[in-house]
């Protein structure tokens, strides 16, 4: 396993090169994100996918959310985007906002989520749309740490996790009481909030259903 420093501002190009490097010949990587610390790998390398959720010894087909470089390749990912959908990403984009939308085939079956869905986020971060944008999208994110265990906030606790399991780990300074992407199901005919997260989109969904458990569903 490599653990580079890499600047979460002004990333060195060389960096981002090898690191994208890992992911386009089916590594895993762990880097910190606009949220969390994140381990990483390309959408469309389903051995990748599947090995993320070995490592974070979860079911291998829960769901995973992907970011991409910029919010047009949404269109490409998923087969029908609704005019809820075009306002929140055209609104929220770049962005702490993720969002579950029905799958296109560009997406493997095997890592879809329920239903033949796509979960995707484009993020707010220099880092994150640096390498992004090397890689050329989509890149699955999840909370670097096994399930139900907390995040990991920094590359050492990423490394105590899973040590030299993965392939790269990208040491971008902490990333301390970082709060997770909000989380709305656009893939049915109505919205479903099913996470609440650093942004609040209530007041974009208009009638919605609330699966936070939090508070009643409005607009």
């Amino acid at each position: 396993m490599d653990l580079l420093p890499v600047d979460p501002v002004h990333p060195d190009r060389r960096v981002l090169d090898a690191t994208a490097e890992v992911v386009l010949r089916g590594g895993v990587i762990a880097f910190p994100t606009d949220t969390l610390y994140g381990l990483g790998c390309s959408l469309f390398d389903v051995s990748a996918v599947e090995m993320i959720a070995h490592l974070k010894r979860r079911p291998p087909r829960q769901a995973v959310i992907s970011l991409i470089p910029e919010p047009e390749q949404a269109w490409g990912l998923a087969s029908d985007i609704t005019p809820m959908a075009e306002k929140l990403i055209r609104t929220c984009w770049p962005g702490p906002l993720s969002i579950i939308l029905r799958s296109s085939g560009l997406v493997p079956a095997r890592v879809q989520g329920a239903g033949g869905t796509v979960a995707l986020r484009c993020p707010n971060d220099p880092l994150s749309l640096a390498l992004l944008n090397r890689i050329g999208g989509p890149v699955v994110s999840s909370s670097a740490n096994l399930s139900g265990q907390r995040p990991a906030e920094t590359a050492e606790e990423v490394v105590a996790y899973f040590g030299n399991q993965l392939d790269l780990v990208l040491d971008g300074g902490p990333r301390r009481g970082a709060v997770p992407s909000t989380l709305v199901d656009l893939s049915g005919p109505r919205a479903k909030l099913i996470r609440r997260g650093l942004l609040d989109v209530t007041g974009l969904l208009g009638d919605f259903d609330d699966l936070t458990g939090s508070s009643p569903a409005g607009g």
